[in-house]
């Protein structure tokens, strides 16, 4: 269905849109976004925009806003009567627009599947650049997470510490932080506030060289997110043992979550630990 330029608009969508969202023709078994739109476009967060042709949706697009004017697209929908048409890109392009207007905004960003060359080739037009590539991996049996054996690392408290700890990182094998599951952003001290930094715990090393971060993380389930910038997680005397120690003390009993360089995933003993998946690509800009 082609439709002429002059018939297509768009703007952001409001709860009053939930039905066009409802009945947009997509590949989706299930799609989150359309259980979700009514506190998507209430929240402060979170904005949502469309294309339409006419009465009808064609694409939709927004962005979340994290601390420190960092900003990740998603949530692109394309309905399948309109495809290949250079909606998703246009619809982008124009949200990435908004986003240079608003002095607040320092960085934007999308996090895609590698194999997910549609929306690649999309990100590619918009000349966002490839920040790092992830293996995020959900732990499927804990048992099967073997490592090192050593004393169990050193639980920090403070939120200077904490920040501290970051602070000093020389070297980071992720190339980013991973700020939520599905979320990682490039590492900046805006990005982390004391709230965060207080709801996330931290561990580090008897010899003090390695320190990992852990935060809990409700994504359909409760995720415990282990944030760890090197590559040698298997290798680190305790590492895995201080892990699994803080997952067994946890009442909400979450699945681990790890992201895994592409270095440290072909390191991994036993694959079997893990629920393997697509790995993922972040693009992004500073702007």
């Amino acid at each position: 269905m082609t439709v002429p330029q002059d018939l297509m608009q768009i703007r952001k969508l409001t709860s009053d849109d939930w039905i066009l969202v409802k009945q947009m023709k997509t590949n989706l078994e299930y799609d989150y976004v359309v259980d979700i739109f009514p506190d998507l476009v209430d929240s402060n967060a979170h904005e949502l925009f469309g294309l339409f042709s006419g009465n009808q949706l064609a694409a939709i697009a927004g962005y979340t806003l994290f601390p420190g004017g960092m900003a990740m697209l998603g949530r692109l929908r394309s309905d399948n009567r309109f495809l290949s048409q250079g909606h998703a890109t246009e619809l982008l392009a124009y949200i990435i627009s908004t986003l240079k207007e608003n002095p607040q905004i320092r960085w934007a960003g999308a996090n895609t599947n590698e194999h997910n060359f549609p929306a690649r080739r999309v990100l590619e037009k918009l000349n966002l650049d490839v920040f790092t590539k992830l293996h995020s991996l959900p732990a499927v049996d804990c048992k099967l997470l073997t490592g090192t054996s050593g004393p169990k690392w050193d639980c920090v408290g403070d939120v200077k510490d904490k920040r501290a700890l970051l602070d000093s990182l020389s070297e980071n094998a992720i190339n980013v932080f991973p700020y939520e599951c599905y979320y990682p952003l490039p590492l900046t001290p805006g990005l982390l506030t004391d709230e965060y930094l207080a709801e996330s715990t931290f561990y580090v090393s008897p010899d003090r060289k390695r320190f990992f971060t852990i935060k809990n993380d409700h994504k359909r389930e409760w995720y415990a997110q282990i944030k760890y910038f090197w590559n040698d997680h298997f290798e680190q005397p305790g590492f895995m043992d201080t892990v699994k120690d803080h997952l067994a003390k946890d009442e909400l009993q979450p699945t681990a979550w790890f992201d895994f360089s592409q270095t440290a995933f072909e390191s991994i003993p036993n694959k079997q630990a893990f629920r393997l998946e697509d790995p993922w690509v972040l693009y992004g800009t500073w702007i």
